[in-house]
């Protein structure tokens, strides 16, 4: 009887056991759903960090660029400048520039508001706009500042290039700058108070351009011989005018520019503009007796390609454009040839926004472009060089902005020369206007420019960019082919170069001219059988060709070429050939 009791019991037990076994069982979704319950109460447990706000933000951003300034300052020692104060970035500006240069000591004069605008007045009684007699009774006491910025107010001028570091060394106001300090370059400061200047002209909208000259310095190497051309035999080289150069391959120089660049971003400048960027004249003199530490193996036009590169990478947070003054021969000659100062087009071109070709036709020797006086041909002079630099540009996939420099002034050295008047000046915008390059400066190096200078638009012949069947350069899609034949069968590869289009070729010339070596194609014969429009775009023309090469020898009586318009200029794009191997007897 126990035993059953116990064995009831038992059961009774085990059943509510199971009982509650069964009861306390969940699907797997109910136990994921459980689990995912408990993990978001959880979170919700943990406390969130507060945000922060804008106030609190900006003193961290301020605290990590305190950081970076100290780190900044240790490693650029006497270069340093501070980058651009947190949330005051200025604001890239871009315009077509139409600029006067102006000394240091003319920015620094000061100027009455009501002279520039009596001055404007003036200009507008004299160029027949206001339909007012000249006022004449307050010219004299009217200063050089006051004048160029009237031209500004009554003018399409609307910028300046200012000098900031000018052909002697000097940086024209006081600098923070330590290298600046230990070199003394800022002993003659004339444009020290340059915030009335700088404050007009932004609120006029006047372009500004800092020029900065760049190895032209003899105060430096003065200063520091160790980082100036070195003579052979020890010492300094000195030029013509007995004046020393840094050396442009030091990286040290670089730096100092570069410096000098960033204090006059940070003042407020739009554009800063390298002049003197370049090597001495007179290399085929100095070049046997002087030596450049650092230099590398690198050809002198790779040494400026590469400051350039270096300078515009660097001025990057500082938010200005770049440019580079150039020899006005530069658009006329090739691979630095034969000037070797430095100088190569494409290689400015290439690293700069703006490229300054100094087309002075007073520069410009007998017989260049085919006349005995260029400066009696301001408009002819000015034309072939534009037209050259148009072309160079033409080549490149991305090159700089055209600028040139035109010149403003008379020069009675040259034998033959002629007045450099308001017609003469604007012959030289007019040439360039007509195929396209609006932007310019004018040099005068007395800062005396004559306001009649700019008013010269009804004088633009505007068809001469209209004609499609006549390009930038003045030549048909014939006169084309037939010199891109011709420099094919003469073996003239700058000429192909520039007739090939971009896509056909390598872009840098240096590997153009290696392909081209290694195949040494040359055109023994041609003749033209025909030149029609195609019905893609450009022209198709038909020609007979015989050419042997390293790989071969191709005929053909129906060889197509391409004649196309790229960038303003008529290239050709020759036709695939297959080289057929010569049979030895």
């Amino acid at each position: 009887m126990k035993k059953n009791i116990f064995l009831l019991l038992s059961l009774i037990i085990l059943s509510l056991v199971l009982s509650g076994c069964t009861s306390n069982e969940q699907t797997p979704n109910e136990s994921v759903k459980e689990n995912e319950s408990i993990e978001v109460e959880k979170e919700e447990e943990t406390p969130k960090e507060p945000e922060l706000s804008e106030e609190d933000k900006q003193k961290v951003l301020q605290a990590e660029r305190e950081d970076l300034e100290k780190i900044r300052k240790d490693e650029m020692g006497e270069f340093y400048v501070p980058l651009p104060p947190l949330g005051e970035d200025k604001e890239l500006q871009t315009v077509k520039a139409k600029a006067l240069y102006i000394t240091g000591n003319v920015a620094g004069f000061k100027f009455q508001e009501e002279n520039i605008d009596y001055y404007a007045d003036y200009i507008n009684a004299i160029n027949g706009q206001s339909g007012k007699s000249a006022d004449l009774s307050r010219l004299d006491e009217i200063n050089k500042l006051e004048k160029v910025l009237g031209i500004a107010k009554a003018s399409e001028i609307n910028a300046l290039v200012i000098d900031i570091k000018d052909d002697h060394g000097y940086v024209t106001w006081t600098s923070e700058l330590e290298i600046v300090k230990q070199v003394g370059s800022n002993v003659d400061v004339w444009f020290d108070d340059y915030k009335p200047l700088m404050d007009y002209l932004e609120q006029n909208q006047i372009y500004t351009i800092a020029r900065i000259v760049a190895f032209k310095d003899p105060l430096f190497a003065k200063s520091k011989p160790e980082h100036a051309i070195q003579l052979k035999v020890g010492g300094v080289y000195l030029d013509n005018n007995g004046e020393a150069w840094v050396n442009p391959f030091n990286e040290y120089v670089w730096n100092y520019v570069i410096a000098v660049s960033r204090e006059a971003a940070l003042r407020g400048f739009d554009e800063i503009q390298y002049d003197y960027v370049r090597f001495p004249d007179r290399a085929a003199y100095y070049n046997p007796i002087t030596e450049f530490p650092g230099r590398n193996d690198r050809d002198k036009d790779e040494g400026i390609e590469d400051f350039l590169a270096l300078a515009s990478k660097e001025l990057e947070p500082y938010n200005v454009h770049i440019a580079a003054d150039v020899f006005g021969i530069i658009t006329h000659s090739w691979d630095d040839i034969p000037d070797d100062i430095g100088q190569t087009w494409r290689k400015v071109a290439n690293q700069v926004e703006y490229i300054c070709p100094m087309i002075y036709p007073s520069h410009y020797g007998t017989g260049v472009y085919g006349y005995d006086v260029p400066d009696k041909h301001p408009y002819e002079i000015s034309r072939l060089a534009v037209m050259e630099a148009i072309e160079r540009n033409a080549a490149q996939k991305d090159p700089a902005i055209i600028r040139p420099w035109f010149q403003g002034f008379s020069a009675p050295w040259v034998k033959g020369h002629i007045k450099y008047d308001a017609k003469a000046i604007s012959d030289q915008m007019v040439a360039a206007q007509e195929l396209g390059v609006e932007e310019y400066v004018i040099w005068n190096a007395s800062n005396n420019y004559d306001p009649m200078s700019f008013f010269y638009q009804d004088r633009i012949d505007k068809t001469i960019l209209s004609n499609d069947n006549v390009d930038i350069m003045e030549r048909t899609p014939e006169l084309a082919l037939d010199r891109f034949l011709k420099a094919q069968r003469s073996i003239k590869y700058s000429q192909l170069y520039l007739l090939t289009p971009i896509e056909n070729r390598e872009e840098d010339y240096d590997k153009f001219v290696e392909d081209m070596k290694k195949i040494n194609p040359i055109l023994k014969s041609f003749t033209v059988s025909s030149i029609n429009k195609n019905e893609g775009k450009g022209y198709l023309a038909i020609v007979d060709v015989s050419y042997t090469s390293d790989l071969g020898t191709f005929n053909s009586e129906i060889a197509e070429y391409e004649i196309i318009d790229e960038n303003g200029i008529f290239k050709v794009r020759a036709p695939e050939i297959k080289w057929e191997k010569e049979i030895s007897e």
